[in-house]
């Protein structure tokens, strides 16, 4: 992207897992882990959490146009055979030396290639992830409180984000509920994390002062799109709340990956208060070791899959979807499942987290941008390096072309880095403030995509990865 073509897009594999574990190569990733089976067809449970309109599937994962209206148009297109898959990006990139992973949608790719290649793990140094909620409250679908009408509260005040299956599951946050198995693998891998949870997203809101100030910064490519990718959103948004219910989720957690490698010795953050949490990822509900056909882990088996424990933490009944008896509590609005939960606990299960709290204020109290990543995301956006260039060629064709490659000579590189991300809007905005972001501070190699994971269709899983190439090379 923005005048770079060394950054490869891994896409997805059509490899399977057997019934008895056996991780065949080169698996897309298309499925939770617990649904994955030898092909790529399969239930996407957690998936149904995600509805289709209504601020659902059909309704976020497109641009609607907006990068063919003045994006540059590259003579780069994608050629899905010879891209390479999701896994051989990670095993290239990882083996080769010490790397950084971000991961800003669920984890089941990266699960993959630690439980494949566990003896490549001790080269990811540090792990950067958005997702979960540890002791957070929702600030979102709570009554007004000068309200003279009746009003019954919704997610308010819960731990998780799923709006459309609070009544179930009041705990999980979308990314992690994804894929909890996939999560737990990951969060217990032994290589330091950096959680980037709903506790810390939901105190940065895109308030009307940050959306504003974006509006008067679109002196680049890269700032116009992201605007008009976040515009998009505020004027579809299903009500007028949001500007208090749409957070930098993604964006702020890559913001939080940048200054933690910039100030590495320091062990200290610009963005964001942070501190360690004894926690665990819920993978299903008590009482555990009782079979009842929700579980494909344990059912049918006479050896649990992956050679789990037989009445272990896995093997209690695993949500089945948006509705599920199982977690419903009679006389109660909130559900009892935990699918997905970042619970703090203690004892043999509890990993030690760096957790992100809060986002720091603005150390500028004078001025209107109340978070300080508001105003780094705002100068990256608008930075004149690593930005992209009208191509000429493809709009008047009768021109020449002059191909424009990245300078790094007598540069000094940031940590190389793996982007891990789904097709949200905002995994969009976060690749593009990762790409302008210096690469002293950020060596970003390789991006990996999830085709068929959360808000993304199956629709997507050709197009997008042209659309992601078609932002890696601009010409002149």
């Amino acid at each position: 992207m923005m005048g770079r073509d060394d950054i490869l897009v891994g896409i997805g594999g059509d490899g399977g897992i057997s019934d008895a574990g056996t991780i065949y190569p080169n698996v897309g990733g298309y499925l939770p882990l617990i649904d994955q089976g030898i092909t790529t067809v399969g239930d996407c449970r957690y998936r149904k959490a995600v509805p289709l309109e209504g601020g659902g599937r059909l309704d976020i994962d497109t641009n609607w146009g907006i990068r063919r209206s003045f994006l540059p148009q590259g003579n780069r297109r994608y050629i899905p055979f010879q891209q390479p898959t999701t896994q051989q990006v990670m095993i290239d990139t990882i083996s080769a030396g010490p790397t950084t992973v971000i991961l800003t949608g669920s984890h089941t790719n990266f699960a993959i290639f630690l439980m494949t290649y566990p003896h490549l793990k001790g080269n990811v140094k540090h792990i950067y992830t958005m997702g979960g909620g540890v002791r957070s409250k929702n600030p979102t679908g709570c009554c007004p409180k000068d309200v003279t009408t009746a009003c019954t509260p919704q997610q308010c005040g819960d731990i998780g984000n799923l709006f459309s299956s609070y009544s179930t599951n009041p705990y999980a946050e979308f990314n992690i509920f994804g894929d909890p198995f996939a999560a737990y693998q990951v969060f217990h891998s032994g290589i330091p994390i950096t959680l980037v949870p709903l506790d810390a997203t939901n105190t940065i809101p895109v308030n009307e002062e940050f959306f504003y100030a974006f509006q008067q910064h679109q002196s680049t490519f890269e700032a116009e799109y992201c605007f008009k990718s976040l515009k998009m959103a505020r004027d579809t948004w299903p009500d007028d709340q949001f500007h208090a219910s749409y957070f930098m989720w993604d964006s702020f957690t890559s913001g939080v990956a940048i200054s933690s490698m910039r100030n590495d010795k320091l062990h200290g953050n610009d963005f964001a208060e942070l501190e360690y949490m004894n926690i665990t990822v819920i993978t299903s509900n008590e009482p555990y070791g009782i079979y009842d056909g929700s579980n494909p882990l344990f059912d049918g088996h006479a050896v649990p899959k992956f050679g789990l424990k037989k009445g272990g933490v896995h093997s209690g009944h695993v949500q089945t979807g948006i509705i599920d008896g199982f977690c419903l509590i009679e006389g109660s609005r909130k559900g009892r499942c935990e699918d997905g939960y970042t619970k703090e606990i203690s004892g043999l299960e509890a990993v030690r987290v760096r957790v992100a709290t809060k986002a720091k204020s603005n150390v500028d109290k004078n001025s209107r941008l109340d978070r300080e990543f508001f105003k780094s995301f705002l100068e990256v956006l608008t930075l004149r390096d690593n930005t992209g260039h009208f191509d000429i060629t493809a709009q008047f064709p009768f021109y020449r072309e002059v191909l424009y490659k990245p300078n790094f000579v007598n540069k000094s590189r940031g940590k190389v880095t793996i982007f891990d991300m789904d097709m949200s809007a905002g995994d969009f905005v976060s690749l593009i403030y990762l790409l302008k972001a210096p690469v002293e501070e950020i060596d970003l190699k390789y991006v990996c995509y999830h085709g068929c994971r959360g808000f993304s269709s199956a629709a997507m899983v050709g197009p997008m990865p042209q659309l992601l190439i078609s932002f890696m090379t601009f010409y002149i």
